[in-house]
Parts: structure tokens; sequence; C-alpha cells
């Protein structure tokens, strides 16, 4: 339950701090004092839409949170344990801060968190209800999740096996038509797919083969460069012509130094340098010899170089830059050669996957739908029991389930929404066609007196519920809201003087202006300041008349005696 709510900088309030306890608490004020903002706030903490329209005029940022005793919230623990956050002493705070430019920071245990995890766990830890759930009520589209949150874990436990099975039916359905769609094109595909594999494969490609051409065509183009420095080369080494060759210099070098050898090291080791510069000279001279020998001038061998390097060149363009990338994309077209070519047998299989499936979800769906309408049954008598304490006795509540079935969805296949007929001697209509605002009102404290007997949320917060309710009306309902307080913390905006005297606290929201600023505060009220908010809520003008003050005393004494008796 929620321990305390601090705000700062939110609409009309300046700074403002509360604590809660177990029980019924009820805001009240004048029309325009900003009771709503309290409720505003605590939806930014649960992960509500954050409107920078809200950060107070004149201030940078809006910030709001709340500290709540998780202690009796076994779901919140368990979202924290998998979340390896630590609670502090079995209590977890979140807080929300808005800024200027609409950027909002989420902040669980004062650690920045996403939002989608803020309304995770705020999801286990409080239940708000504010005056548009009025709206979504009328719509039939809700009703239906609104009937499975009265199940039990086993109608549960079909709901998600239906989920479950939806999935497999919808991954089948989608393989099965995705493949169909490819085998609409199957022949013309096929085509395009046999003549790159044909001219791939006709390409006989090798890797390193282009490093190789290019290096065998660069010296066909470089060969008669490559011949006249063989030939000045072997001349120099060999040629007499043009004077004493480089062989005989190298060897009259040896022949002089080899008698002086004997007479020291110096001289042996020089001896041996020429001697082995001779023969290296001479080695030398026969492999350029050798080379000019052998040099090959093959024209028809550089224009198959050429035309080889061309192919390759051309095909890069179309399969990947280098050969290896090129094999690989044959690799890749004859594994899909070989998918179109089974195409018929993958179809055959995936068409019957799906059908069974779809079988499989259908029978999933069926038993949901059967656990739906035992569930409406029971529901439809719950709601016309709770409608009845709410001083509409006679009141028929029907859960319609239409003729046709639904799409395959994860929900299951159940169209589903709500009718009443709120006299006796009425047809049953849809709720969208209840004409009295305090008639939907009462529908929807109904649903949530039931949610809450059911549901493992411990507070729940109303914001104006009691809309067109007044009279003996107004009184039981009032009841109605302290018969959810006493398993859950209520927190609840109202108008009525009823449902204000039922309450274990009250609060008092005022406007007032100081130095030319509005502010919105909020005082609880205890003793005769409490007799005196009551007294005002009666009459409408006055907070100080004898009659008014005596009746807010004698409410408060039949309230504390009713909820002494439950």
């Amino acid at each position: 339950m929620l321990l305390q709510l601090f705000i700062k900088n939110i609409a009309l309030i300046d700074q403002i701090e509360l604590s809660f306890g177990k029980g019924l608490h009820v805001m009240t004020g004048e029309t325009g004092a900003g009771k709503s903002i309290v409720v505003d706030a605590m939806s930014l903490i649960l992960g509500g839409r954050a409107d920078r329209d809200l950060i107070r005029t004149g201030c940078d940022k809006a910030y709001a949170e709340g500290l709540f005793d998780i202690s009796d919230c076994p779901a919140a623990a368990r979202w924290l344990q998998a979340h390896e956050i630590d609670a502090d002493e079995g209590t977890v705070t979140l807080s929300r801060e808005i800024n200027q430019s609409g950027r909002s920071i989420c902040r669980i245990q004062g650690v920045g968190m996403p939002l989608t995890m803020l309304r995770e766990l705020a999801g286990t830890l409080m239940d708000l209800h504010g005056q548009h759930e009025h709206q979504s009520l009328l719509e039939d589209k809700n009703h239906l999740s609104c009937l499975d949150a009265m199940g039990d874990e086993a109608h549960a436990a079909l709901m998600r096996a239906a989920g479950q099975a939806y999935q497999e039916y919808h991954d089948a359905a989608l393989a099965y038509k995705r493949l169909k769609q490819e085998s609409a094109h199957r022949e013309e595909r096929l085509q395009e797919l046999q003549e790159q594999e044909q001219e791939l494969s006709a390409a006989n490609l090798i890797e390193g083969e282009e490093e190789q051409l290019t290096q065998e065509r660069d010296r066909f183009r470089a060969s008669e460069k490559i011949a006249q420095g063989l030939r000045e080369a072997y001349t120099a080494l060999y040629d007499l012509a043009g004077g004493r060759a480089a062989i005989e210099q190298a060897r009259t070098a040896m022949r002089a130094l080899a008698p002086v050898a004997r007479y020291g090291k110096e001289y042996e080791r020089l001896s041996q340098r020429a001697e082995s510069l001779y023969y290296d000279t001479e080695d030398l001279g026969l492999s350029i010899r050798q080379e000019l020998d052998t040099l090959d001038d093959n024209p028809e061998r550089a224009q198959q170089v050429e035309e080889r390097l061309d192919m390759i060149r051309k095909l890069s363009r179309r399969y990947g830059a280098t050969i290896p990338e090129m094999l690989s994309a044959l690799d890749r077209i004859r594994e899909e050669l070989s998918k179109y070519e089974s195409i018929e047998d993958s179809l055959e299989k995936l068409h019957k996957r799906a059908v069974e499936s779809a079988a499989a979800y259908d029978a999933q769906a069926a038993k949901l739908s059967q656990s739906r309408r035992q569930l409406a049954q029971r529901f439809a008598q719950r709601m016309e029991e709770q409608l009845s304490d709410l001083n509409m006795r006679g009141t028929r509540f029907y859960v319609d389930f239409a003729a046709e079935n639904a799409p395959r969805s994860p929900l299951g296949t159940d169209n589903v929404r709500f009718l009443i007929a709120p006299n006796a001697g009425e047809e049953k209509k849809p709720l969208s066609k209840i004409a009295s605002g305090g008639e939907l009102s009462r529908v929807m404290l109904s649903l949530k007196a039931l949610s809450a007997e059911r549901a493992a949320i411990p507070s729940m917060v109303f914001d104006e519920i009691d809309t067109g309710i007044s009279g003996r009306t107004a009184q039981v309902v009032a009841q109605k809201m302290w018969d959810i307080a006493r398993y859950r913390q209520v927190i609840c905006v109202t108008h009525l003087q009823q449902i204000a005297a039922m309450a274990t606290r009250h609060y008092l929201i005022q406007k007032a202006e100081n130095n030319g600023r509005t502010n919105t505060s909020v005082t609880e009220l205890t003793g005769e300041a409490r007799v005196r908010e009551l007294a005002r809520m009666l009459s409408g003008v006055s907070e100080n008349s004898e009659s008014g003050l005596a009746h807010a005393r004698t409410m408060l004494s039949e309230a504390q005696a009713y909820r002494e008796k439950q």
C-alpha cells in the first residue's frame, strides 16, 4: 500500500507531502481546488502520461514520489527479485520527473529505469480508476479483458495456453503463406537461378587465380622491358666485346688473392669472398641466360589471360568483388535452387503444420470459451448482487457472447459485451445505452469491488467514482467503498459527504492566493475540522451552521458504527 506521497511543482501545487495507511482515504474540497491534481501525481508515479503542462508555471520541472509498503504484495517482491533490486525494509520508492523539454525520468529505489519497467512494478502495487475509465467501460472491446480478470488460476492457465497455441498457429500460417508467395514466382526464379548457376559454374573459378593471372598479364605487358634488362645484365657479365666481362674480372681477383691467403686470416677471408663472388657471378650469368632462352613471347597466351581477367571482372560486378565472394554466391544460388526444386514437398509439410496448429488452437480456444461462459454466469450473478447492494435491486446484468466467433487471436475467438436491464420489464441494452451517469458509476464500482476481491493489488484509487450519485444511493456507495477498504487500501476523490464520513482518514484540498501566486494545499482533517468540512459539504454554503454541524457529527458516528460491525 501507499505510505507516503511527495509532490513538487505539479499544476497548482508548490510542494506537499502526504501520509497514508490502511482503510479508506478521502479527498474533498471545492470545485476547482485541485483535487484531481493529487490523482494526476499518482498517475505519474504509476507510469501514466507525462504532460509538461503539469509543470507548475515558472518552474523547470515537476516531481512526484511514492513510498510503498510491499510486505503484503508478493507480486511486487517477485518483480524486484527478478530484476535484482533490493527493497528497503519491505518498502520501495517510485518516482517520476518531468522537465520542460517533455522528457520524463523514472526511478525505482532512486535508480533510473525505463518507463516500461516502472509500469510493470507499479501495476502490482496500485490500481488507479480515473474518470476516463467510465468511457472505456462503454466500449465493448474492453469487456473481454474485464471478464477474464475475474477468472481463477485455472482460467488464467487456459488463457496462457490459448496465447501459446495462437503463436504456434500464427508462425506456421505465416511460414506457409510466405513460401506459397515464393512458389507463385517459382518458375521465373528457377530460370534466373539456373542461369546464374550455369554462368558461375562454367567460369570454373579458383581462389588465388585472379592474382596469378594479373601477375602473368603484367609480365606479358612488360616482356620487352624484361628481355632488355636480361640481355644487358648478361652482356655485363659475359660479353668481352665491350671490354673485360665481369666474370673475367671476378676470376682475375680470385686468382690474385689465392696465393696470399696463407699469410694471414684476413687474407684468407678476402680470398674466400673473391672465390664466392666468382661462382655467384657465374651462377647469375647462367640463370640470366636460361631466362633469356625460355622467355616466351606468346601473344595467344597473353590474349587468353586478358580475356580470363575480363570475364572475372564482369562476374565480380554481379556476384561479388572477389573470387571467394563469387564462390560463396554460387553456394547460395545452389542452396536456393535446391529449395525451389523441393518447394512442393516443403509447401505440403508447411500446409500440414498450419492445419494441425490451427486445429490445436481452435481446440484450445474452445476450452477457453467454455471456461468464459461458465465464468460469465458466476460473474453476472455477482454483479447483480453488487448492484443490488448499491441500490439497483432488480437490475439484470448479462455477459453476451456473439453468435459468430471473432477472428483467431491470442485472446481466443470470443466476442463479448456487457448488457444491462436496470429496471424490471426493460430489455437488456449495451452499457453505452445507459442514460444515467449514476448507474454507470455503480456498475464501475461493482466491477472494482469484484476485482478487489480477486486481485492481489493492495491499493486502489478512485477519482470521482460517485459521479451522478446522491441520496440513499450515496450511502450504500459509501458502505461499498468501506467494504473494499477492509482488505484493500482505498484512496478516493469525492464530493459526497456520505463517502467522506465513512473514511478512516480525510484530506481537505484548498486553493488560495499568496503573493500573487495561486497554490493548492492538502490538509489532513481530524476532530472538529473534519466535522466542519462535512457540514460544508452538507449545506454547500456554510460550515458553521448548527444543524449542519449536528448532522455531520451524526454521520460520522453512524459511519464509525458501520465500520466497527463489519
